[in-house]
């Protein structure tokens, strides 16, 4: 049981895991934005796939609304696919402050579920020094460039997600699940998952429905995820990545410690839903209709350098760039409220396995599959 756990958290978070580690190379070179430019190409590459995330947390809760009996039980595990809009596959690049396309006219460029290449960015040589009043020697009218890099490609379409759940029938409450994992944990990356949901038989309150030939039931839910990641010594960012081509930099006084360098992520969902299914021989095929709500929060943990804009260091005639360090630079947070409805369908295999497949239409559509043994 442990290990299947261990598999199925893994699932959830290769997603997020592989996105981190592939956009490493592009992150320094971000940095040397400065942290207003790290922000809006940080949300806008980052959210929708949050967004995403957290909408998988809220799938594969129920396939049928008939509960179990007194203590019957069943343990189901879910594998789906979230799919983000049209509309967030690509962000904007309107608006940045040190950055400009190398390409004229390019104001767009794909989020991590988008597809396509990245778009080259140029840092731009400052009209002004740090202190804002001096001319910059190597300004050239506007026109040169202190490096370029691209924005991350975008990754996938869709958002995979997993989960092992365990459903129980007690007195008064009638279903009652449960979606956990203890902590696991590598060497830079430990995560954990806690979900509870409680699905009451409606039926028996409804006089007009209670004699019809079909199973009426509300599901509540919760579900959390966590995650923290460290960033490995060859992959943090320190000053000596943020310049290049020969340019000299001054390291911030304050401090050169940059061991702490990370980022945390909490993903979070509840669903409540009205689920209608009608049993014909090994078929259920279920209805559901409600609402989602679902936050997610990443943020980039630990002491970053950013360059702070060109010196002359005193006695010397040859422009430097200034490293300032910043504290957890950005934080990435959306939360959404669907409203959803499902459609599914369960085929009963002997008489205690059963496989599901069920689609979710909502602002981040969901496409989902189970395998179930029960003993109701």
């Amino acid at each position: 049981m442990k290990r299947i756990i261990f598999l199925t958290i893994s699932a959830v978070l290769i997603f997020s895991s592989v996105s981190t580690i592939k956009a490493q190379d592009d992150i320094s070179n971000i940095f040397k934005a400065g942290v207003v430019d790290l922000n809006q190409v940080a949300n806008g590459y980052l959210k929708p796939a949050g967004n995403c995330l957290a909408a998988g947390l809220a799938t594969n809760w129920y396939n049928t609304a008939a509960v179990h009996k007194l203590f019957g039980f069943d343990l189901t595990i879910g594998v789906g696919a979230i799919g983000a809009p049209q509309t967030e596959r690509m962000f904007d690049l309107t608006g940045l402050t040190n950055l400009k396309p190398t390409i004229s006219g390019t104001t767009q460029a794909p989020t991590l579920v988008g597809t396509g290449n990245g778009v080259e960015l140029n840092l731009m040589q400052p009209h002004f020094m740090a202190d804002g009043t001096t001319v910059n020697p190597l300004w050239n009218n506007g026109t040169g460039k202190i490096t370029s890099f691209v924005t991350p490609a975008g990754l996938s379409q869709y958002v995979p997600t997993a989960s092992v759940q365990f459903t129980i029938g007690l007195p008064f409450i009638n279903d009652v699940s449960i979606r956990y994992s203890p902590t696991v944990q590598s060497s830079v990356f430990e995560a954990s998952m806690l979900g509870i949901g409680v699905k009451h038989n409606l039926k028996q309150w409804l006089p007009i429905v209670k004699n019809l030939p079909i199973d009426v039931a509300v599901l509540l839910a919760y579900n959390k995820l966590n995650m923290k990641y460290t960033l490995p010594t060859a992959d943090r960012i320190t000053p000596d990545k943020l310049v290049s081509g020969g340019l000299g930099y001054i390291p911030d006084a304050t401090s050169s410690e940059y061991s702490t360098q990370g980022a945390s992520m909490v993903a979070k969902a509840m669903i409540a839903n009205l689920i209608i299914s009608k049993k014909l021989a090994f078929f259920t095929p279920y209805l559901g209709f409600g609402v989602t709500k679902t936050n997610f929060d990443l943020t980039l943990n630990g002491n970053y350098p950013t360059l702070d804009g060109l010196v002359i260091p005193a006695g010397t005639t040859t422009p430097m760039m200034k490293v300032k360090n910043i504290t957890n630079p950005f934080q990435v947070s959306s939360s959404e409220v669907m409203p959803n409805a499902t459609i599914g369908l369960r085929l009963k295999i002997l008489w205690m396995f059963s496989l599901h497949a069920e689609y979710t239409i909502q602002k981040y559509p969901i496409a989902s599959a189970g395998f179930g043994v029960l003993i109701r």
